[in-house]
């Protein structure tokens, strides 16, 4: 990873690091995909007073109200128009969502639209790259049955039709069902989706290689705390020094997106 980390960055080489790099104080921010706001709090921290997160999920909106409950989480649907006017916002986060979304087109239309002329999107998602199979936010995709066993073991039937089969919000885990894939970009895909959508890309970046082999590593012989300890620097090491797994990037608006 190239872009320096402050030695108050609460994250470190990650893209949550390095989307804290990037939110200036003072802004007027939205986080797309906010989850249950561990991201949007350390924005507040740092001095990013005007926040709102957003996230398709209702069930990460309900529990991040619950330990959040100052910050402004809101539910919605992914398939409407965001809540908010034209350029209501200075920057974007993007953090790992792109990559869950069918219709990514729309979603870049209208995070365009939210942002002020000039505001930055920061948005990371994951490169294509040697070690792409190894993810394991496909396994359900590529192993349905392994992955719905192994599931109600840990968990119970239930919660597997819950999260997986009948999800209230229309997902398959935090994927959408439409999509029903963990897609993989290079540079230049995203770099057309951006523009195609009225951005201009600013810089590119990334963290990791070989954190997808050390992540199973750390769920099997890690499971052993003196191990575990040791795959956790490894992983810091390797988000530190090599940027192919992991797929950073900052644009900014440049125009009205082109008509479809």
């Amino acid at each position: 990873m190239k872009t320096p980390i402050s030695p108050h960055n609460p994250f470190g080489h990650t893209r949550h690091g390095f989307a804290w790099e990037q939110v200036q104080p003072g802004n007027r921010h939205l986080d797309y995909g906010c989850f249950e706001g561990k991201t949007l709090r350390a924005f507040r921290d740092k001095g990013v007073t005007e926040l709102i997160g957003v996230d398709a999920s209702g069930d990460a909106i309900e529990a991040g109200r619950g330990k959040h409950p100052d910050l402004d989480m809101r539910h919605i649907d992914p398939a409407k128009p965001l809540p908010f006017g034209d350029g209501d916002f200075d920057s974007v986060s993007l953090l790992d969502v792109l990559e869950h979304v069918q219709d990514q087109r729309q979603l870049l239309d209208e995070l365009n639209r939210v942002l002020a002329p000039g505001g930055r999107l920061i948005v990371t998602v994951p490169r294509l790259h040697i070690f792409s199979v190894l993810d394991v936010g496909n396994l359900k995709f590529r192993f349905p049955r392994l992955h719905r066993w192994f599931f109600c073991m840990r968990h119970s039937r239930e919660a597997y039709e819950y999260r997986y089969v009948n999800n209230p919000d229309g997902l398959i885990g935090d994927i959408s069902a439409e999509k029903a894939w963990h897609e993989h970009f290079s540079p230049a895909k995203l770099q057309r989706l951006l523009e195609a959508s009225g951005f201009q890309v600013e810089l590119f970046d990334g963290s990791g290689l070989f954190t997808r082999v050390i992540f199973l590593a750390r769920n099997t012989i890690g499971l052993i705390p003196p191990i575990g300890s040791a795959l956790d620097a490894i992983t810091r090491i390797d988000n530190r020094w090599f940027k192919s797994m992991n797929l950073f990037c900052v644009a900014r608006k440049e125009s009205e997106p082109p008509r479809r």
